[in-house]
């Protein structure tokens, strides 16, 4: 019989990314007989529940959200890993987040999309928020670019508690208002969470500025029932939860086994940027091109051809080419096709349409084609696509 492992799962119950990391763990669990989990799935909590000081654990996975709680779960004597990220255990492994593929894949995605002005918001003083912060404009200096970084009034102050401060960011939304009001426009924001994206939004619908096409705004984290309430909903980045979960449960197997795991911060790489409303628009300097690109979001997936794009912009097909390779990077055929591939990966995600009503949605007259279509571009077929984020 093996020796059976005894670990406490310490993440509070609210979020998709705390749920997604104890899916995670559960997954790593599943696959063993020596482990058993006991989790403990309170909202918040700032010291030690009394049975896990009583109760035998051999181990602790959980967010360590203060310097205090920390020194607390120290005192058990047993293997931790931190999976909040900030790292109030010292002495053991972090895991968080990747900042840098975090705010690469917001550049890439906004620089693609035509954008010539971008901006940060987050909450200052918040150790994930500072940390994409100074990746997204890293990121774009060395781009050339010098992206609008929001500050926040002097009475507004980092706090221990993210979540704390989160609510506190609704008592400044004037301060956040006059901040969006200012910038340049169009403009392209990476919030430092789908929190900061859902406050921006309503911020933006407060003063009548319309989204996407004068502000574009991606979160991160993912979190599906908030992005889906925002109006528009939420594009946002998503984080690899699952894989910090089985990894911090496999490090901390490790350090029971006696393998020895440097105390250090681990970064995981997030997963993609599932596009929703917020970012539905491809935005250029130049009026044909921003026109044109108008044509192909609206009609692309009810049959529009290249030639009724030119038609439409009241341009030749060798000049709208040539505007849509030196503003977007690609000709106009496709644009046309992005626009199709990314209609058809939302509504694999985010529907139960067969990829049959799928293809057709698109502007697909046959399954096959667009199978072949999706293969093609994606290197994986939709049923698969949809398989594997299924799975996450």
């Amino acid at each position: 019989m093996p020796t059976i492992r005894h670990i406490a799962l310490l993440v509070p119950a609210g979020g998709g990314y705390s749920r997604g990391v104890c899916r995670g763990v559960a997954t790593y669990a599943l696959e063993r007989d020596d482990l058993l989990i006991f989790p403990y799935e309170r909202a918040e909590f700032l010291k030690l529940p009394s049975w896990l000081k009583k109760g035998h654990i051999d181990g602790i996975v959980g967010f360590i959200t203060t310097p205090d709680l920390g020194r607390q779960i120290k005192s058990l004597g047993v293997p931790i890993v931190d999976v909040q990220g900030e790292g109030n255990c010292p002495g053991s492994p972090v895991i968080d987040t990747d900042p840098a593929t975090v705010a690469r894949l917001a550049a890439d995605f906004f620089t693609q999309a035509g954008f010539i002005h971008f901006a940060f918001c987050g909450y200052p003083g918040i150790f994930f928020s500072d940390r994409r912060s100074e990746a997204f404009g890293a990121i774009l200096r060395a781009r050339a670019q010098v992206p609008h970084i929001y500050q926040p009034p002097p009475k507004v102050s980092a706090t221990i508690n993210a979540q704390f401060m989160e609510r506190r960011g609704l008592e400044y939304e004037s301060e956040l208002a006059s901040w969006l009001a200012a910038l340049p426009k169009p403009v392209a924001i990476l919030a430092c969470n789908d929190t900061r994206g859902q406050q921006i939004i309503t911020a933006c619908r407060d003063l009548g500025i319309d989204m996407p096409s004068e502000v574009c705004v991606i979160g991160v984290d993912n979190d599906d029932i908030l992005c889906r309430l925002c109006r528009p909903t939420l594009t946002s980045i998503a984080p690899d939860t699952e894989g910090i979960g089985q990894l911090a449960t496999d490090m901390l197997m490790r350090m029971l086994d006696g393998e020895a795991v440097e105390p250090r911060l681990y970064y995981q790489p997030p997963l993609r940027v599932v596009e929703r409303q917020s970012t539905d628009i491809t935005t250029a300097e130049h009026p044909i091109v921003v026109t044109a690109s108008r044509f192909i979001r609206d009609r692309a997936c009810h049959g529009i051809s290249v030639e009724q794009v030119c038609e439409l912009s009241g341009c030749s097909r060798s000049t709208l080419d040539n505007l849509f390779k030196k503003h977007l990077g690609r000709p106009v055929a496709g644009e046309v096709l992005r626009v199709r591939l990314n209609r058809g990966m939302r509504l694999l995600e985010n529907t139960n349409l067969s990829v049959e009503e799928v293809g057709r949605e698109c502007g697909f007259n046959s399954a096959t084609y667009f199978c072949r279509f999706f293969k093609r571009e994606t290197n994986t077929t939709p049923a698969l696509y949809r398989a594997r984020l299924a799975r996450r």
